[in-house]
């Protein structure tokens, strides 16, 4: 049973390991140039770095997988590096920043999925590490592949992969609902609220009825304020309508999943909602341009300033 300073430690790390990936979001958003980029996806791959040494600590277990997990975690941080370093190969080879010559010289599809993937697995391996400091998950992923998937389901479902996600989506949308189209405003508040309501997440009749009646108002209401708004016939880009319908679709998987986890004690399938769910979030938040006509450019770390740029979504 772990004692209430091991859950202080352990939330207060949590928390501040999500305000690191939510400002880590921000600087991607609006990441240009390959050396901004790879600094993003420097700090992600550390991050995962230190999770991967921790559960090699509990896989192995003992003085051994003490030594094991920093050497791990210390390979997979100095391996990083090269991120960097490719990334300022790559900008010192560029246009100057200033010259009528420089362009983005970043793939934005392909940075903004990788920042997702690091992100997605960032939070799954702190929430799988926290469950095993916590006590309240095993070591090991079990004898069979049933077993280690309930294994993997329960990391995601626990509230250290839970309420720390939420919480990053919430410091996220500090910046993000400025500048994204109005209409998306009550989608992306819904999101964390929903991710929140986690019936699987603690024991007790009382948190499982109230969070799945919860998640249910707030999944039909998401749903009602799209059908109003194409009953209405309220102008939606068509970046914004496609997020709209992923995020119900999301929605749907997560009832399904509630309704195995309720019947069948099947958690699987809820736990694969909130991923999918995290990556409609995350993708609209890594590449908020693509909705707006409004963006963020920030001159440097935690600079603020607003550059307006016309795009045609019709």
């Amino acid at each position: 049973m772990p004692t209430i300073l091991t859950l202080v430690v352990l939330s207060a790390l949590a928390a501040g390991m999500s305000a690191v990936t939510a400002i880590t979001v921000r600087w991607a958003a609006f990441a240009r140039r390959p050396l901004g980029a790879g600094a993003v996806q420097f700090i992600l791959a550390m991050m995962a770095g230190m999770f991967v040494g921790v559960l090699v600590y509990f896989a192995i277990g003992g003085t051994t997988g003490l030594v094991s997990g920093f050497w791990v975690a210390g390979a997979t941080m100095s391996t990083a590096v090269f991120i960097v370093f490719r990334a300022f190969v790559k900008e010192a080879r560029s246009p100057s920043a200033q010259s009528e010559t420089a362009r983005e010289l970043i793939s934005r599809p392909q940075f903004v999925a990788s920042v997702v993937g690091l992100v997605i697995v960032n939070e799954f391996l702190m929430g799988w590490s926290f469950s095993l400091l916590s006590g309240a998950l095993s070591p090991g992923l079990g004898t069979n592949g049933a077993d280690t998937l309930g294994v993997l389901s329960d990391a995601i479902t626990s509230p250290w992969f839970v309420f720390p996600m939420a919480l990053e989506m919430l410091l996220t949308l500090r910046w993000l609902l400025a500048v994204l189209p109005r209409p998306m405003g009550p989608f992306l508040l819904i999101q964390p609220a929903v991710m929140i309501c986690s019936p699987p997440t603690f024991g007790g009749l009382v948190w499982e009825v109230a969070t799945a009646a919860a998640a249910s108002v707030l999944m039909s209401v998401a749903v009602a304020l799209f059908l109003v708004a194409l009953f209405r016939d309220e102008h939606l880009s068509l970046p914004v309508t496609a997020y709209a319908t992923r995020l119900i679709l999301s929605f749907g998987l997560m009832s399904a999943g509630l309704f195995l986890w309720a019947e069948f004690s099947s958690p699987e399938l809820f736990a694969l909602s909130l991923l999918v769910q995290m990556i409609v979030f995350l993708q609209a938040s890594t590449d908020p341009v693509s909705y707006s006509t409004t963006h963020v450019t920030p001159r440097g770390p935690g600079a603020q300033g607003v550059t307006r740029v016309e795009i045609d979504h019709s």
